[in-house]
This record gives C-alpha cells, structure tokens and sequence, in this order.
C-alpha cells in the first residue's frame, strides 16, 4: 500500500481524537473576547435554544439517562474485549475504541459548553471592580445583613420555628428560579437564550455526600440540584446551576448571578431564602477572621429564627456524612485550574468582591 492509500483509513479510525486536541488547542488560543462573541453569545445561544426545545419537556432528570447510556456502553465494551481475547490485534482496537470514546466526550463538552470558561470575567464584562471589604466593613455588613434577614422573616412568621418547605413550595425550581436569573443576566448585558432546566436529583444526598449541593452536566445541557437539601437552599443552588447553563464555568459568578437574582424576587419566603444564601458566606468569612467575636454577637443578638433556620441547615447537612471529600476537593481542584480558573476551589469564595464590587459601583 501507499501511503495516500492509508491516510483515509488512520483519519477514519482516529477522527474523534483528532477532532478533540484540534478544540483544545483552539480553545486555548482563542482570546477570551473571541470566545465571548463569537461562542458564547454566538453559538452557544443557537445551541441552547436549540436544545431546550428539543428535551426540555422531559420530564424526569437527563443526568440519569447519560449514566445509564454510559453503564450500557461500558458493558458492551467489555463484551467485546472478553470475546475478543486472545485476538491479534484485539487489544490495540480496543484501546482505540476507548481513546475515541474519550474523546467524543471532550468534543461534546467543548462545543456544547466547555468553551464558555474562556469568556471575559464578569467584571471585564460588566464594568466594574471586586472589592474585598475590610474587616470594618465587613462586619458591618453581616449585622446589617442579618437585621434584614430578621424583617424578611418576621413578615413570614413570628413563631422562631425553623421554617420549613410549607414555606417555599413549587412544583417545578427552575420555573420559579429561571425569570430572575435571566433578569440578572439582563441586568449584566448578557443575553439569556433557550429554557434551561435545573431538576432534583434522587437518591437524596447523591451530591451532598461528595460535598456537593448542585452539578450542572454539560453533556445534557441540564442543571441539577440534590433533593436532600433543605428547602432554604433550593433557591439559591439552583440559581448558580441555572447560570452555569447559560454559558457560565466561573462558580463565583455563579454564585453572583444567583444573588442578583434574588434581589429581583418578591416573594418574601424567596427574598429570605437568597438573602440568607449569601448572609452565609460573608458570616462564614468574619467568623474565621474573629471567630470568638462572631459566636458571641450571633448568641446574644441575632435573631431566634434565623439562628434556628440555620440550626435545621445544619442539621439536614448531617444527614449526609461525606464520601472521599479530599479526593473530591483536590479532583475538581484540579479539574477547575485546568479549565483555566487559576484559584480552582478558592473560586467560589470569590462572589463576596464581586457582590460587594456590583455595590459599590453606583446606587443600589
């Protein structure tokens, strides 16, 4: 044979892997406003109106199907490799088989999502600067956080019982969820195309149980929030999965966008359940600052029903003990520095300069 008459045969049977490093690397060289318009804004939205109008009327999670075609495959791939045993050449072609697997996988995520990471901060984006309060600052804002928190509640109830779902009730999370995120997004300047979902995911604590209240999948374009998560975070977690399915890798944008988006609610009981979502995050950073101060201020002065509200988080976490959690940290530790967020897990403590960045660009 000549080698014109190979070429086609070795592009034949090594495409997917091809394809795959060809996208790497253009995703690694394309600059970041290129992505933006041309990807993100640009195929991206066509991808994702397409996508949702073709499986958003499931009516059960994706993230199920995907693992039960991925189990189905590898079954059938060992298949193979038991009846081809003692074959010449059985391994090599089914090592390939493997590697273009593989990459498929990769192919789909790059065009179908993965790309996204590359695009602009939100801060380039959206003209402002993150901001890390001092400690002054910072403190204040947790009280002033906390006083209003106590109002949100107490126009909820007076009783200091934990709330509970009776009190955030909806049939489906994303429906309620997707008008502010897509108005917080707007709010940006970015656009907010296609309907994505956010569902549960059943067994309760599937997620939690490897630290994890939320996942979005790209390869079903479908966002998805543990089922055994209190009731108060729903909201929230299933505002940062939504935004990652409309172009968003950056968690602590995410996490952004989720509290823009629960300053648009108006429903008290949601108003409460985002405010409390970041109220969190900003205590937890003073409480490690000047953990003896914190503890004595959250007993003596704040307020019964949030103390409780944050009791039965609490409580409801500990009913999903964690799995491997260092293997977890350090797989998505590296997994988020190689999609090029340079702090990997310490990115999601980056919403508090975003948040109170947007604050201080102007008027509230």
């Amino acid at each position: 044979m000549t080698p014109n008459d190979t070429r086609p045969s070795f592009l034949r049977r090594w495409w997917p892997v091809g394809l795959a490093l060809a996208l790497v690397l253009l995703r690694v060289l394309l600059p970041a406003r290129a992505l933006e318009y041309g990807y993100s804004q640009g195929v991206f939205v066509g991808l994702r109106e397409v996508w949702d109008r073709l499986v958003g009327w499931f009516p059960f999670p994706l993230y199920y199907v995907f693992w039960a075609l991925v189990a189905g495959w590898l079954i059938a791939f060992g298949l193979r490799i038991w009846r081809g045993r003692g074959c010449k050449g059985s391994w090599w072609r089914r090592g390939r088989e493997l590697l273009n697997a593989v990459a498929t996988l990769v192919v789909v995520f790059l065009l179908g999502w993965g790309f996204n990471y590359g695009r602009p901060a939100v801060t380039d984006y959206a003209g402002f600067a993150p901001y890390a309060p001092t400690l002054d600052e910072l403190r204040a804002r947790v009280r002033s956080q906390a006083a209003a928190l106590a109002e949100l509640r107490a126009a909820l109830t007076t009783d200091t019982v934990a709330l509970g779902a009776d009190y955030l009730t909806y049939d489906r999370i994303d429906a309620v969820v997707r008008p502010l995120v897509t108005g917080a997004l707007r709010e940006l300047g970015y656009p907010a195309p296609g309907r994505p979902a956010v569902r549960l995911l059943y067994p309760r604590g599937v997620l939690l149980r490897f630290s994890t209240a939320g996942v979005y999948w790209p390869w079903v374009g479908e966002g998805n929030v543990d089922a055994g998560l209190h009731p108060l975070q729903l909201p929230a977690v299933a505002a940062h999965e939504m935004t990652h399915a409309y172009g968003f890798g950056d968690e602590g944008t995410c996490t952004f966008v989720a509290w823009l988006a629960g300053r648009r609610a108006t429903d008290p009981a949601l108003r409460y359940a985002f405010g409390l979502a970041y109220w969190r995050r900003i205590a937890g950073k003073l409480r490690q600052v000047e953990p003896d101060a914190y503890w004595a201020w959250r007993a003596a002065e704040l307020d019964p029903g949030v103390r409780n509200d944050l009791q039965a988080i609490y409580d409801n976490r500990a009913l999903y003990q964690d799995i491997a959690p260092a293997l977890r940290n350090a797989a998505y530790d590296h997994y988020l520095k190689a999609q090029g967020i340079r702090e990997g897990l310490l990115n999601y403590g980056t919403v508090v300069q975003l948040v109170e960045g947007y604050r201080r660009r102007g008027p509230e």
